[in-house]
């Protein structure tokens, strides 16, 4: 606004060193300032700035918003949502629209604008946001540039159109719907467009072939393993490294047995001693981590991505000569988590294996579910609870919640377990929510046992609402 500089100016300045020039202001300020000062001047800009602005023209009115395609929760469900978005117990806001979609329930347009921002930077939340907005996503996503992951949406169709001229969330979501649906033409159409594509699109690409692995890939892979880009070629080998009876996983059979050989009742290890072009090619990383040397840790990427099939699970009790035997256990824990293997993972946990760079809770979530509890018990004499449960998929089964809040409630106020209790009151499963310690009285000093009494109550609320 004209005028406007000269008064900041002048009030930095002091008019002494800075006159005020009001006959710079614009008319209508001007003639009404009469004898009025600075102070009265800048008043009058700052409601002329705000307020004083001629009306646009020639707009064209955003269209309407698509109707509502889902039913609407009762009123107390949506004012816990309402809570929820201003901050309150906002941690069970995916936990309300996950159970929202399972039984049916919409949400009411005048809170999509806040979940679509909730979700900006938190990609997890996303898919949920999505299905909230049902058939208003689109619309959402052309009002605001932040929102544009809304686009997903309405990709999840077989149109060619949003594979040749999508944006990148419609392509890199066409494509994964796609590779769901038929893998072979999914990595076809991904093989056409390769040579033009960059090499942060061809990683990241690359990486949704992981859904539905065969050797149908493994040439398509294997060319990979050529690429310029370092991410690329190293993506390509871990996914060769998944898929059973692969030429990749033969060559890595071939190489542990040069450098790994069974003997009287001794695993003796000849560490490599110089890293080769093809073992580069394989995915073999030539710079070591800090606290161990560049030989055992080619060795350690060797085991690790050598199929499981090729080793024998009693060697978890055989003695090892030429390296330490913690290395072969990182890499067997490597090669259990690639592989899924909850054979592997019982007996590594079994045997107290170190696992590395890995956490036991990864070991511990290849087991099936009705298993947890029991290892939890075992395992929590020589690793801390919070770490073995924290990794786990949630909601935790029956009996590992139990067993949980039952340790809670005899503990007392002791702040040592106030992490496990914030762990276990997002974790325990809606059967387990009215568990006994919901009812016991808490003191002033309890913090963390009545928080973990208010969000178990607050999470059976919620249920009960939705149902």
């Amino acid at each position: 606004m004209k005028g406007w500089d000269g008064l900041v100016s002048s009030a930095l300045l002091g008019t002494d060193r800075r006159p005020a020039h009001f006959e710079e202001l614009p008319e209508h300020i001007h003639e009404r300032l009469g004898g009025g000062g600075l102070l009265d001047a800048a008043a009058l800009a700052t409601v002329y700035k705000r307020a004083g602005r001629k009306p646009l023209r020639e707009l064209e009115p955003i269209a309407a918003a698509p109707g509502e395609d889902r039913p609407l929760p009762r009123p107390v469900a949506i004012r816990r949502l309402a809570a929820m978005l201003g901050g309150f117990q906002t941690s069970a806001l995916g936990e309300w629209l996950r159970t929202a979609d399972a039984h049916g329930w919409g949400v009411p347009p005048e809170h999509l604008p806040a979940l679509a921002d909730y979700a900006r930077h938190r990609a997890e939340y996303r898919p949920l946001v999505i299905a909230a907005a049902g058939r208003r996503a689109r619309w959402l996503a052309d009002l605001n540039p932040e929102w544009r992951y809304l686009h997903a949406a309405v990709a999840e169709s077989n149109d060619p159109e949003l594979w040749t001229h999508g944006n990148a969330i419609q392509r890199r979501t066409w494509l994964r719907t796609l590779r769901s649906q038929d893998p072979d033409a999914a990595r076809e159409a991904l093989a056409e467009v390769w040579p033009t594509e960059s090499a942060a699109t061809r990683a990241d690409f690359l990486g949704l072939l992981a859904d539905s692995l065969s050797l149908q890939d493994e040439d398509f892979l294997e060319a990979a393993l050529d690429d310029r880009s370092r991410e690329v070629r190293r993506g390509a080998a871990r996914l060769l490294a998944r898929i059973p009876g692969s030429q990749y996983g033969e060559r890595m059979i071939e190489r542990l047995h040069s450098h790994l050989v069974e003997s009287q009742g001794v695993l003796a290890v000849d560490l490599p001693k110089r890293l080769s072009q093809s073992m580069e090619r394989d995915g073999i990383d030539s710079q070591n981590p800090e606290g161990i040397g560049k030989r055992a840790w080619w060795f350690l990427q060797i085991v690790a991505n050598t199929p499981l099939s090729a080793m024998d699970l009693a060697w978890l009790q055989t003695p090892v000569e030429g390296c330490a035997p913690d290395i072969l256990q990182a890499a067997w824990t490597e090669a259990a988590i690639r592989e899924g293997s909850a054979e592997w993972a019982r007996a590594l946990l079994r045997s107290e294996a170190s696992t590395g760079d890995r956490s036991p809770a990864e070991l511990l979530r290849l087991l099936p579910a009705d298993e947890w509890a029991r290892a939890v018990d075992v395992l929590r004499k020589t690793v801390d609870v919070t770490e073995l449960v924290g990794g786990l998929p949630v909601p935790w089964p029956d009996s590992l919640a139990n067993m949980i809040l039952d340790q809670l409630a005899k503990v007392g106020s002791n702040r040592a377990w106030a992490r496990l209790a914030s762990t276990a009151a997002r974790a325990v499963p809606p059967d387990v929510l009215n568990h006994p310690i919901t009812r016991e009285a808490t003191g002033e000093e309890d913090t963390w046992r009545r928080r973990l009494v208010e969000t178990l109550t607050f999470r059976r609320e919620m249920y009960e609402e939705l149902s």
